[in-house]
């Protein structure tokens, strides 16, 4: 079985993509997960990514409490029946990376929310990051994912990276490099990369409290982990590419084709659609490149009330992301 995909031939799943950190949503897309379960109308919950990181108020901001719950959820019902992919604004918490957009620095918060948890809960929630999956493949011919395709991942090779990659090597192999070097060194180097103090940062992105903190040097990762470290190139592009906003329609469609065409091999059946969230779409959804749902179910839906959720039988066979929308389906409607 591949580390990062999860291959389902049968059963009815509610897909749900990019909540951020609204636990009102959350508990919206949860209870009625739970009462289609028990109406037998579903049997698994496929939560997308990006549960965390809100744009709100920091007071607002339910991430760590909706990963709790999420957790507890995968606990009590089986890994099988609550599926959770990893999105970008989760993984950039496995390799402590800051967040930022524009003016909005996502990451700072949830870390400092971690260090508060105390080092057992933080540990658990890291351990339950790393080993989410990246894909999920159905005998219905549907990918799901949190991101649309991307060049790198529609290659072959990017297929061999993705689906066996392992977070932890990494980090510890690039540990061990950074090891080797003198910390004033390292530091240096940093500031001039960022013109920012490593110290200041390290307190403010990763709520490190001093030097003798463990995790103290973990932020000089930023000096190793780029797109020049060929594995962690594919998973960054695979993560944070922008679908056809960052190249032609023309060429995203036939990235899209060979992305599905290449991730068929050794799925329960040839992938044909892809649903995933990620970038914003007015209303609920969006087809793209004519293989692709887009699918918002809260944050990315403007308005967000237009945010749905979708209703997937895995062994029914899809031809096209239009015979998905009629089972679409809203939490929100009066």
């Amino acid at each position: 079985m591949s580390r990062r995909v999860r291959d389902f031939r049968d059963g009815v799943a509610m897909i749900v993509t990019d909540l951020h950190g609204d636990g009102e949503a959350y508990g919206r897309y949860r209870d009625r997960f739970l009462e289609l379960r028990a109406q037998g109308r579903a049997d698994r919950l496929i939560l997308c990514g990006d549960l965390i990181h809100s744009e709100g108020p920091a007071h607002q901001d339910m991430s760590l409490p909706i990963l709790r719950d999420v957790m507890r959820l995968q606990t009590e019902l089986g890994p099988d029946r609550v599926v959770v992919l990893l999105g970008n604004h989760e993984l950039v918490h496995i390799y402590s990376l800051p967040l930022s957009r524009g003016e909005v620095d996502y990451s700072p918060g949830f870390e400092r929310k971690l260090a508060e948890a105390g080092p057992a809960f933080r540990a658990e929630v890291l351990g339950f990051l790393n080993d989410l999956p990246f894909f999920v493949r159905t005998a219905a011919g549907v990918m799901v994912a949190h991101v649309g395709p991307s060049p790198a991942a529609a290659l072959p090779a990017g297929r061999e990276v993705l689906a066996e990659f392992d977070h932890r090597a990494l980090i510890e192999a690039v540990d061990a490099g950074l090891a080797k070097r003198p910390l004033a060194e390292l530091k240096a180097e940093y500031g001039r990369l960022t013109g920012g103090s490593y110290d200041e940062d390290a307190a403010y992105f990763l709520a490190v409290t001093g030097p003798d903190d463990p995790r103290y040097r973990d932020l000089l990762r930023v000096l190793a982990l780029d797109r020049r470290e060929p594995a962690f190139g594919v998973l960054w592009e695979a993560f944070f590419c922008r679908n056809e906003r960052g190249i032609s329609q023309d060429v995203y469609a036939s990235v899209v084709a060979r992305f599905l065409e290449t991730w068929s091999n050794g799925a329960p059946a040839a992938q044909r659609v892809i649903v995933s969230g990620h970038i914003p779409v007015a209303g609920g959804y969006q087809i793209v490149a004519d293989r692709q749902l887009r699918l918002a179910s809260r944050a990315h839906a403007h308005p967000d009330h237009a945010g749905l959720y979708l209703l997937l039988d895995c062994a029914a066979p899809i031809q096209s992301p239009e015979e998905l929308v009629s089972h679409l389906g809203s939490v929100f409607e009066p």
